[in-house]
């Protein structure tokens, strides 16, 4: 583990994706993450997250939760909620997806914490902000952050359907701004021992990760995009194999010229069309000619043309192909983890790299509960109170949680057994 945040204790009592993202974040670069969830777990350990992961691996629940201790507690219950509060009084960090008014209602607002931590960084994910008609509603990425802010029209080009966005469009960036604001308030409290109350919001991370186009869409910059309009070498082409190549040749005057030349299309063309304006007013002309190029050959064959050159391109992939990138492995983008059902997965790892930090292990998430103990003894309870905590139904351990609980291949076979029955 990096030891860049080594020293910072974050408690979490995030589910679904934002929130939790910052906590990995935080917790791969050194933080002590201590992630607090009921007695079943939060709502991504389950199917939703799990997309189409039906075998029990906890893939997905990895990228988000990565490298975090598990403490599960009833805080439905004053003692659960106690213990949960007493965690907060030497807390560096509460990471947190709930609402305003529902952390009032819990006492988990930064006003409460504040008089019993005044150190405490309050750091949480809304929809919408603090202000405004629509503060108090929630939030999903899917509309918050893609539809709100433009992908879902205007990322497809001119005349497809809006965009699906998939699991965690916007919840990862905006977990990662969250990661950036937190260590921003962390660096503030070492200096001035005083708390801070951070909030990220999807709908302005969505409007953050697209402020260029929304400042260029006031200036009459078209979306979503007619692919007939754009210069010519800054676009996407399928070769004869179906497969994608994607240039950026924007500095047009110096690419295009090169590009002319290693594709052997005829001189002429440099002078017929020698700038970016030129590029533009006969977009649909020049694109059309490329379009008939990339059709001539394979994919390969283009890329070993286009490695003659200093254009910037590159090969379009699927989701599916990046588990395949040799450069991703080769970077050290990627982690590799073993599942129950034998097969391994790369977990991308939060994105930077260090030198002098140490060494990046990711550690695998674990089990509901399976740090209680541990963690609940460093705040002072003994193995008798722990005991008596579970044996009330206060608090959960790893070994009374069922692995298959969400393993969806064998829920459904157990059902189907039921039904025979």
């Amino acid at each position: 583990m990096l030891d860049l945040l080594k020293g910072m204790k974050v408690i979490e009592i995030a589910g679904f994706m934002a929130a939790p993202i910052g906590g990995r974040i935080l917790a791969e670069w050194g933080a002590e993450v201590i992630k607090v969830e009921g007695l079943r777990g939060c709502g991504i350990r389950g199917v939703g997250v799990a997309r189409h992961i039906l075998n029990g691996d906890p893939a997905g629940f990895d990228t988000v939760n990565a490298g975090k201790k598990y403490v599960s507690i009833d805080t439905r219950q004053p003692e659960g909620m106690a213990a949960l509060k007493k965690m907060l009084e030497t807390a560096d960090v509460l990471l947190s997806h709930l609402r305003e008014k529902d952390s009032i209602k819990l006492g988990l607002d930064y006003e409460t914490l504040k008089k019993i931590n005044p150190k405490l960084i309050h750091a949480t994910t809304s929809g919408y902000g603090r202000k405004g008609a629509w503060a108090e509603r929630g939030g999903f990425d899917g509309v918050s952050y893609a539809a709100r802010c433009g992908y879902t029209l205007d990322c497809p080009v001119q005349g497809d359907n809006p965009m699906v966005p998939y699991f965690g469009f916007g919840d990862i960036p905006a977990g990662t701004y969250l990661a950036m604001a937190i260590m921003a308030a962390y660096i503030r409290q070492q200096r001035t021992g005083q708390g801070e109350k951070v909030n990220v919001a999807l709908l302005h991370a969505g409007m953050w990760s697209v402020n260029f186009p929304i400042v260029s869409a006031a200036y009459g910059d078209q979306y979503p995009t007619d692919p007939k309009t754009v210069q010519p070498m800054a676009k996407p082409y399928t070769c004869k194999d179906g497969k994608v190549i994607a240039l950026m040749g924007l500095t047009w005057h110096v690419y295009w010229p090169e590009f002319v030349k290693v594709m052997g299309l005829p001189e002429e063309y440099i002078t017929r069309w020698p700038g970016y304006e030129e590029s533009l007013q006969h977009a649909e002309e020049i694109t059309q000619i490329l379009t008939d190029l990339f059709a001539t050959h394979d994919r390969d064959y283009f890329v070993e043309k286009m490695d003659q050159t200093s254009i910037p391109y590159d090969i379009c992939q699927h989701f599916a192909d990046m588990q395949n990138d040799q450069q991703a492995w080769d970077a050290g983008f990627f982690q590799e983890m073993t599942y129950p059902s034998g097969k391994k997965i790369g977990i991308v790892k939060a994105p930077a790299t260090f030198t002098e930090a140490g060494e990046d292990e990711l550690t695998p998430s674990r089990y509901v509960g399976a740090d209680t103990r541990e963690v609940l003894k460093s705040y002072g309870y003994t193995d008798e109170q722990i005991d008596d905590m579970r044996a009330r139904g206060l608090i959960a351990e790893g070994d009374q949680w069922n692995p298959d609980i969400y393993n969806i291949e064998k829920q459904m076979q157990m059902a189907a057994q039921r039904k025979q029955k």
